[in-house]
């Protein structure tokens, strides 16, 4: 059974294109500016399936990084600091400001 789930695209974007991909099929390409007031770039709204992957890649910067969804924690948090992708899920709401 799909769930919903939130992919925020946070801290360290400076307009790079993000191509977000589940299960190898690309499923949004965006260009993200991480907003300095509040430390958020992007939210994507996702229906996914746990067990699924997500995949958040940077063509231009030949980065990419890759999650296993869990049922749990909807909110899918991806980071761009010092050059490498991180990705973290969690079961809360990221706050902005």
């Amino acid at each position: 059974m799909a769930i919903d789930f939130e992919l925020h695209l946070q801290e360290g974007f400076d307009g790079e294109t993000v191509v977000i991909e589940v299960d190898g099929v690309e499923i949004a390409r965006v260009e993200a500016r991480t907003r300095m007031q509040t430390g958020l770039a992007h939210i994507e709204k996702l229906r996914l399936k746990p067990g699924q992957t997500v995949v958040v890649r940077l063509p231009d910067l030949s980065l990419s990084a890759e999650h296993r969804v869990v049922a749990g924690r909807p909110f899918i948090q991806v980071t761009l600091k010092n050059g490498a992708l991180r990705i973290e899920a969690t079961e809360t709401t990221p706050g902005y400001l």
